[in-house]
């Protein structure tokens, strides 16, 4: 059976002081990114171009725009890079052919006991998103296509690309869950969907002013609850497939309606030989859940 899970993370967002962001090696966050991409807007039309979108990135990056604080729209928009170093993992990754989801909220506890959602079947569906204002704001899409056990100490032996390992794997490998058990999600993509579903970001076709947008909140009595900020829900609740199907077809038409668009490639950032040294940065703009996972 599959499931719909819905996955808090940390909401706050990335607003450094300098024009060069370092790897983070504070509390996660979300940065508001802008990236080369494919997406398909509601008339069901594929385009390609660089679009903006709400993620996680924690290896450094480049202010590109920042703006005046106004709500919950971003006051900086962050161009991604990497470089081998050292800091906060990124998951889930959003880039490259397929997005993967790596570790977050898989062990729990001093003995990093297994969760459940080291056990999620093709086909099943991962919102992960933040509670912002009482509402749960999506920034992920994943669908779950197929997976792997993995351990970070063993992961040269995944088959994985550099920008991957560099920026999650290595990061992990060298810290405390060096050899703690995880399991390696690889999503669904509009080429290869699963039960007719495929992986998105929303967001948005960049323009010369930078395009902001509040990230998008969902309203799903029943498999959304904004008031859950930490733990994830859904995974140990098994639906059958058209149920899941239908709560995808659900946030999709919710994401069209908040006149976004979903992108369902996004090219992996460049590697930069000239990074910043990693240092503590802060936990972002606002104290908004800031939980790490």
């Amino acid at each position: 059976m599959t499931a719909f899970v819905q996955f808090p993370h940390p909401g706050a967002e990335h607003c450094p002081d300098s024009d060069d962001m370092p790897w983070n090696v504070g509390r996660h966050g979300r940065k508001f990114l802008i990236s080369d991409g494919r997406y398909v807007g509601a008339d069901g039309r594929c385009r390609e171009g660089e679009v903006v979108f709400w993620g996680e990135w924690e290896p450094p990056s480049h202010v590109e725009r920042r703006w005046s604080r106004d709500g919950r729209l971003p006051r900086v928009l962050h161009r991604p890079y990497w470089v081998h170093g050292s800091g906060q993992n990124t998951d889930p990754w959003v880039f490259g052919d397929r997005m993967r989801y790596s570790n977050c909220k898989q062990a729990l506890g001093d003995a990093r006991k297994a969760t459940s959602m080291q056990a999620l079947s093709p086909g099943s569906v991962i919102c992960f998103g933040s509670s912002l204002d009482h509402e749960f704001c999506v920034d992920t899409v994943f669908v779950v296509a197929e997976s792997k056990p993995w351990t970070p100490a063993q992961s040269a032996d995944l088959d994985e690309d550099e920008a991957f390992m560099a920026c999650t794997a290595e990061p992990m490998a060298a810290g405390a869950d060096a050899h703690t058990r995880f399991t390696l999600y690889r999503a669904a993509t509009i080429e290869n969907p699963v039960h007719d579903m495929y992986s998105f970001v929303p967001a948005k076709p960049a323009d010369g002013e930078g395009s902001p947008f509040v990230r998008p909140a969902l309203d799903m009595p029943g498999l959304i609850n904004p008031a859950s900020w930490q733990s994830t829900r859904g995974s140990k609740q098994p639906l059958a497939e058209a149920e899941v199907r239908s709560a995808w077809n659900t946030v999709r038409e919710q994401v069209f309606q908040a006149g976004l668009v979903l992108a369902t490639h996004l090219k992996t950032p460049d590697r930069s030989a000239n990074a910043p040294e990693p240092e503590a940065v802060s936990g972002g703009c606002s104290p908004v859940n800031e939980l790490d996972c």
